[in-house]
C-alpha cells in the first residue's frame, strides 16, 4: 500500500464452479485439527464487522460531533431571530466547522475507528466529507452577502486588517485543500509536502473560523459558550498534532533496523527489519504500518505499507513496487539503517470461523502473502482462493514461493494475465485475459457464505471486483477493500 447452518467435514474441500480443472490439486492437510477446526467453521454464527446498525451508529455520531458548534450557539441564551436568510447563513458557518473538526477525529488514525469501517472506507468519506463542508463553508458568506452587501466589510482591510487577512486566508486555504487532495499529482506535490500543507491547512481553517465565531459572537456571547466552543474544536484539532508530533515523538524509544532488503519481481523489494530491543510489533495479517526511514521518527517521510510477513515471524516484512521518490530510495538500503513504524492499522483482516477468498492485482498481493504466510505458519486448514492478476509471468511477485504455500494449505492460486506464458510450468494454473464477473464466477465457491473475500489492487481491478461480487449474490458486508492511494 503506498504513495485501504453449515456443512461439516466436507467443509475444506470445497466445490467449485470449475472443478474439473486440470490444474488444480486439492491438498491434503494432515493437521489434526482438521474436526475441530470444520466444526467452528460450520456453526459460527453469520456475522461481519461490516453492517447497517453498526455504521448507522458511527454516522449518528459523526453527525452530532459535526452538530456541537450549532448546538453551543443555540443553548440559551439565544439572541432574537433575524430572517432565514441570515439565521441560514450563519447556520452554514457553525455546521462547516463542525465537519471540519470531526473530520480529525474520524482521520486520526484511532484504531477503534477502523475495525468499524475498514481503512479504504474511512479515506473515501474523509474525502467526501471534506467536499461536503466546502460547500457548506461556501454557502455561509455567499449567502450573507447576498442577503446584506454590507458584510462585505468583514473583507475590508481598512476596518479591521488582521480579520481581513485571515477572512481572505480561508477562502483561499478551502479551495488549497481541496483542489490538492483532488489532484495532488498534476499540482507536482509529493506525498510529504501534500501531507504537510493538508494538515496545516486544516488546522488553520479551523482555528480561524473558531477565533471568527467567538469575535462575532452573536450566539457566543456569554463566556462559558466561548470557552466550550474553544475546548471541543480544540480537543479535535490536538487529534492532529498528536498523530503528526506526539505519536512520533512517543514512538522514538522503539527504532526498528533493517535486516535485509531482498529484490523481487517487477521492480519490487522486499524490506525485512527487526527491533533494535524488545518484541517487535503484533500484528493481524492484512494490517499495515506507517514506515518512517529516518534517524528519528518526526519526519514528514512517513508513508503507509501493508504487512507483507507472517505475523509468527521473528522479524516484520513489507514489500513495495518502485512507484515513487520514497520507494525508488529502498533499493540503497543497508543493513542496520534505522526504521521507525506505527501502527497497527487497519480491518483488511480475516476472521477465524471464515474461509478466504483474495482477489489481487501487482503489488496488491503484499497483504494477501502476509495472510498466506500466517496461514502456513499456524498450519491453517481453512480453504483459501487466490486470483492474482499480472500482465504477464514475469512480473508476478512471489510466484515460487506461492508454488510452495499452494503445497502446504489448502490453497488454490489462479494466476490471471493478460500475456499468458508460451511454455506454462505445470501444475500452475493460469487463466488468460483480466479479471471481470464471468472470471470471478467460474471461480465462486458454491458455499461462497463461508468465505470472506478481500480485494486489493488497482483501482480499476477493485471497482470491477466489487461490482461482480455482489451481482454473483456475495454479501456486501463479506467484501473487504483496500486501495493503495491514500490521495
Amino acid at each position: 500500500m503506498d504513495e485501504g447452518g453449515r456443512k461439516t467435514l466436507n467443509l475444506l474441500h470445497v466445490p467449485m464452479k470449475d472443478q474439473n480443472s486440470a490444474h488444480h490439486k486439492h491438498h491434503e492437510n494432515p493437521n489434526n485439527t482438521q474436526f475441530k477446526k470444520d466444526k467452528v467453521l460450520a456453526d459460527a454464527p453469520e456475522r461481519s464487522r461490516y453492517s447497517f446498525r453498526r455504521g448507522g451508529v458511527w454516522i449518528l455520531f459523526f453527525l452530532l460531533l459535526s452538530l456541537v458548534p450549532l448546538g453551543i450557539g443555540l443553548v440559551s441564551p439565544t439572541p432574537d431571530y433575524r430572517n432565514f436568510w441570515m439565521e441560514f447563513g450563519v447556520t452554514a458557518g457553525f455546521v462547516a466547522l463542525g465537519l471540519f473538526a470531526a473530520q480529525f477525529i474520524f482521520s486520526g488514525r484511532l484504531a477503534w475507528v477502523a475495525p468499524s469501517f475498514g481503512m479504504d472506507n474511512i479515506v473515501h468519506f474523509h474525502r467526501e466529507i471534506g467536499i461536503i463542508a466546502f460547500l457548506f463553508l461556501l454557502v455561509h458568506p455567499v449567502t450573507l452577502l447576498l442577503h446584506n452587501p454590507a458584510f462585505i466589510s468583514y473583507f475590508d482591510p481598512g476596518v479591521n486588517l488582521m480579520r481581513a487577512i485571515a477572512l481572505v486566508f480561508v477562502n483561499f486555504a478551502i479551495l488549497g485543500i481541496v483542489a490538492t487532495s483532488l489532484w495532488r499529482i498534476k499540482f507536482g506535490l509529493s506525498y510529504e509536502k501534500w501531507r504537510l500543507l493538508h494538515g496545516f491547512l486544516a488546522l488553520s481553517i479551523v482555528f480561524i473560523g473558531v477565533v471568527h465565531s467567538v469575535q462575532v459572537a452573536h450566539y457566543l456571547d456569554p463566556l462559558w459558550k466561548k470557552i466550550l466552543l474553544g475546548a471541543t474544536m480544540g480537543a479535535c484539532m490536538y487529534q492532529v498534532l498528536h498523530t503528526r508530533l506526539v505519536r512520533p515523538w512517543l514512538n522514538r524509544k522503539h527504532p526498528y533496523r533493517v535486516v535485509e532488503l531482498k529484490e523481487e519481481h517487477d521492480d519490487c523489494y522486499s524490506l525485512t527489519i527487526a527491533p533494535v530491543k524488545g518484541p517487535k510489533m503484533k500484528f493481524i495479517p492484512g494490517q499495515f504500518a506507517w514506515i518512517t526511514i529516518c534517524d528519528t521518527p518526526l519526519s514528514l517521510q512517513q508513508h503507509p505499507f501493508s504487512f507483507s510477513s507472517s505475523a509468527q515471524a521473528d522479524t516484520i516484512s513489507f514489500t513495495a513496487k518502485v512507484s515513487g521518490d520514497f520507494t525508488a530510495t529502498w533499493k540503497d538500503l543497508k543493513p542496520g539503517r534505522k526504521v521507525f513504524l506505527e501502527g497497527p492499522f487497519g480491518s483488511f483482516t480475516p476472521e477465524p470461523d471464515s474461509h478466504v477468498f483474495m482477489v489481487v492485482g501487482g503489488i496488491g498481493v503484499t497483504p494477501a502473502m502476509s495472510i498466506l504466510r500466517t496461514m502456513r505458519d499456524d498450519k491453517d486448514p481453512r480453504q483459501a482462493i487466490l486470483l492474482y492478476a499480472s500482465s504477464d509471468w514475469d512480473d508476478v511477485t512471489f510466484k515460487e514461493e506461492l508454488v510452495e504455500i499452494s503445497q502446504q494449505l489448502n490453497l488454490r492460486v489462479i494466476h490471471i494475465l493478460e500475456e499468458p506464458p508460451k511454455n506454462p510450468t505445470e501444475g500452475i494454473e493460469t487463466e488468460e485475459g483480466r479479471i471481470d464477473q464471468e472470471m470471478l464466477a467460474k471461480y465462486l465457491p458454491e458455499n461462497h457464505d463461508q468465505f470472506m473475500f478481500f480485494i486489493c489492487g488497482p483501482s480499476g481491478l477493485m471497482d470491477v471486483t466489487e461490482v461482480a461480487l455482489h451481482q454473483l449474490g456475495v454479501d456486501w458486508r463479506r467484501i473487504y477493500s483496500e486501495r493503495f492511494k491514500i490521495v
